[in-house]
This record gives structure tokens, sequence and C-alpha cells, in this order.
């Protein structure tokens, strides 16, 4: 029998379904009985078709998505949410004692901590504050003041990688702001090598877990091929990452680039599960256990250097096929959707 009862809602889940089963094996492993939710603003999810339950919600953006979640872990006893995207961080980190008050805990840290990684303005700040090579940053009025190419652009709190870009002219840059809006950071470009850091931290703020992977190939803003490396200094700068993010618990991921004989240059935090972090679970690094352990009170099984340097990922295409009922009301339906 179960020694433990937790469900579990992931929102914004889309096609995070490959995290969805290490959280599954993570609970039978543990012991653990309870249902995956997940949310989404359509139907048409993949990760609908894996959950026990998916539940359409508001977009984050709108004054009806907080209570929606709400009425959901009320409904549903859900003992813990997990955001998977930087959608609803920030509406969550505000409303968190909302959900704690109904026995719902968000694996999230406070408004503050939450914008420091979102805002890359401060992102740089923090990052040099701490003493780590840190990515030049400019505003778009100080960029102009004294212009560079190539350079490196992105929005001051994006996502997923749009409106991203390198770029090597000013015509270049009038042509992205016209598309993508003046909301944009510009850095510089550093060549090199690029590498995402998985961290654990705890509630008591010690970083139990650092797995370095190296981003090998990506598409639309997340890896597709990468290879975990046992390196110290990566290893080093994300126990320092960590250590500093107050208030933070459970994964947030960190990303560099490091020039050819260089140090490494910090240029993004994601205070949430990343994209590839399947790799490091597969590797050894069982993040979803170590959730699950810290939720439910159990000691963390985390331990630094706890998993297998040189394993590769090489990520591919997969599909779930269900009958639509309403073709008409999905999303691409009219026109389709780019990503």
């Amino acid at each position: 029998m179960a020694e433990h009862k937790l469900n579990i809602l992931f929102t914004c889940a889309g096609r995070r379904v490959v995290l969805l089963d290490a959280f599954r094996r993570a609970m039978k492993d543990l012991g653990v009985a309870g249902k995956i939710l997940v949310t989404d603003v359509t139907k048409a999810s993949a990760a609908f078709c894996k959950a026990d339950k998916g539940v359409v919600v508001p977009s984050t953006g709108t004054a009806e998505y907080i209570p929606a979640l709400l009425e959901i872990c009320a409904a549903e006893s859900v003992g813990l949410i997990i955001p998977l995207t930087d959608l609803d961080l920030r509406c969550l980190a505000r409303q968190s004692k909302k959900f704690s008050s109904i026995g719902c805990e968000i694996m999230v840290g406070p408004p503050e901590t939450i914008l420091l990684c979102r805002d890359k303005t401060l992102t740089s700040k923090f990052l040099r504050r701490i003493g780590l090579q840190a990515v030049r940053t400019f505003s778009l009025e100080q960029f102009r003041e004294k212009p560079f190419f190539p350079c490196f652009v992105k929005p001051i709190r994006g996502s997923a990688s749009i409106g991203t870009g390198k770029l090597h002219s000013e015509a270049e840059m009038n042509a992205h702001l016209a598309t993508y809006g003046n909301l944009m950071l510009f850095q510089d470009y550093v060549p090199g090598a690029e590498y995402t850091l998985d961290i654990y931290r705890s509630r008591s703020g010690k970083v139990l877990s650092v797995v370095p992977r190296q981003r090998l190939a990506i598409r639309a803003g997340e890896v597709e091929k990468g290879l975990t490396v046992d390196d110290k200094e990566l290893i080093d700068a994300g126990v320092r990452l960590g250590e500093n993010l107050d208030g933070l618990w459970g994964v947030v991921n960190a990303q560099c680039r490091r020039p050819p004989d260089g140090k490494a240059h910090f240029f993004e935090i994601n205070p949430r599960f990343g994209g590839g972090v399947p790799l490091s679970i597969n590797a050894g690094a069982d993040f979803p256990r170590y959730v699950l352990e810290e939720t439910l009170g159990m000691p963390i099984s985390a331990g630094m250097g706890k998993f297998k340097p040189d394993t590769l990922m090489l990520r591919y295409d997969d599909a779930v096929f269900v009958h639509a009922d309403n073709p008409s009301e999905l999303p691409g339906f009219d026109t389709p959707q780019k990503r």
C-alpha cells in the first residue's frame, strides 16, 4: 500500500509529457499515491492525453486565471503545483498564500526573486553581484548611444526564445524592433559552447544537486541534442547561483556560454524545470523524486555529483492521436500556429 498521497497539478503543461512520466516513476518508487493533473488553454494539448485529468483554464494574464486554479485545487485536493513555463510564475508567486491556505504548496519563490529571474536587467546585476561573469546587457536607449554589432537581442521578459536573435547591422535591428516591439535588451554576442545547469535548491537554501549539460543543438528555444558534463567550474557556479536565490526552492536552471579558453558567461536564470531536464534525470539526478521527497517531508536523496557525465540525449518527435470533437475550435484551425 502507498505510504503517502499527493495530487500534483502542472500548469501550462503543453508538451511536457516526458517530465510527467518521470514524476509518475518517482511517485511509484516512493510509494506515493495520487493523481497527475494538468492545465492548458486548450484541450489540444499532448499533456492532456497523458495526465489523469486535464483542465482548460483562462489565459495566464487574465483576472480569471488564479481563481480557476484555486477552484481546481480545492475540488481535486491538490497538494502541489508545479509551473512549467514562465507565463504564470509571477502571479503564482504573488498569490501563493491563497493556495497554502487550502493546503496546496507551489514550487515557486517569492515575487522579488521571480522578478529577478524574469527581468534580464536585474538578472545581469544579480550575476555580477554574486561574482559570476555576466554577459553585458544594455537597454534599447543605452544601446542606441553606443551601438555595436554583432549583438544579441532578447525581450526584457521573454520566454521560449521568442524575439531573440543575433543582429549584424542597424537595419536588422530596426526590422527586429518593428516585428517584436521596443521592450528589448541588447547583449554582447558571446561565441563558444553553451550550457544549461539544472540545480536543486532545498527550502533551507542549500544546493543539493547541480548537473551541467551542454546544448549541442537547439530548436524553438529548447535543447534537441545535449550532453551531461562533469565540469567543476560550472558546478561551483551553480552552487553559488542557487544559494543566492533567496526563498526559492525546488528546481531552477541557468544558462551560460563559454568562449574558447575563457570563463563561463551567464545570461539566463529560469526558476522552474527546464525543457531539457529529462537529460539530467536520465543521467541519475532524479529531480522529480527530490521535489516529492521535500514536499512530503522525507529525506532528500539528492547529492552533488550524483549523475553520469557524457550521457547524450537525442530528442525526436513523437505524437498522440485522439478524436477531435469540435475541430473548428482547435487553435490554428483558421490560421496555422507558428512556434
